[in-house]
């Protein structure tokens, strides 16, 4: 069975996510916002993927929620378990040489001692854990209008490297306010684990809503007010709205 989030992401601010350089031109855009294949604003998975892991690092670290203390449970006897069902395996692979044997041994035990709900995004030297895919969120049909879609906004920048400070005026291509943008969270081999997949979701939902706060944001220039962004979530053919 398919577990997923489905995510909407409306833009509070206008927003700017680096993109693919384009061509310079002399009074032209310096810095556009990313686009998708038609040439309409998105939030690319990468993007949105490591603002949440950043909040979902800073919950972890505090350590305050009966749900982020199961789910590091949860991995740290997933990886038990796959260490203990892979132990004759990794012996017959390194055919008894000890020094391969136990670094795989030190990555286990590496993997589990630093287990945390981080590792919902992935666990570093490991595949086919369970994690949650992310995709692109791109602009919801009513919204794709090239006219409508982007701002041209100039900002200053100042440069200090000189002997005298020097203003350095800046042209960005951003994602307008007002903009809806769609897309999801898949739980990927959850099931096959044991995990409590309604458990992680609502983990990640309650992280999620964080931006609904103003104080997490997406994407660049952060600190000029870009990337204010308000999150809801459709399940069950209703939306469940996020925190306003």
């Amino acid at each position: 069975m398919k577990h997923t989030i489905k995510v909407t992401v409306t833009t509070c601010s206008n927003l700017l996510i680096g993109g693919s350089p384009v061509p310079f031109e002399i009074g032209g855009i310096d810095q556009w916002t990313a686009v998708d294949s038609d040439g309409f604003p998105c939030i690319p998975a990468s993007s949105w993927k490591g603002a949440l892991r950043m909040i979902v690092k800073e919950d972890a670290e505090r350590g305050e929620t009966e749900d982020a203390q199961a789910i590091t449970r949860f991995y740290q006897a997933f990886l038990k378990r796959e260490w203990k069902e892979n132990e004759q395996r990794i012996r017959q692979l390194w055919r008894e040489e000890t020094e391969g044997i136990e670094r795989v041994h030190a990555r286990y035990d590496r993997a589990i001692k630093n287990a945390s709900p981080c590792d919902l995004f992935g666990i570093r030297e490991f595949n086919n854990t369970p994690k949650l895919l992310f995709n692109d969120l791109r602009l919801k049909a009513e919204y794709r209008d090239l006219k409508k879609c982007f701002s041209i906004d100039a900002k200053n920048s100042i440069d200090s490297n000189g002997t005298e400070p020097k203003s350095n005026p800046r042209t960005y291509k951003t994602a307008r306010t007002g903009l809806v943008f769609e897309g999801e969270i898949e739980f990927y081999q959850f099931d096959q684990a044991g995990f409590d997949v309604e458990q992680c979701r609502r983990y990640i939902m309650r992280n999620l809503e964080k931006f609904n706060d103003g104080i997490y944001r997406l994407g660049n220039s952060k600190s000029r007010g870009y990337g204010k962004i308000r999150v809801s979530f459709t399940e069950d053919g209703g939306e469940k709205r996020g925190k306003l």
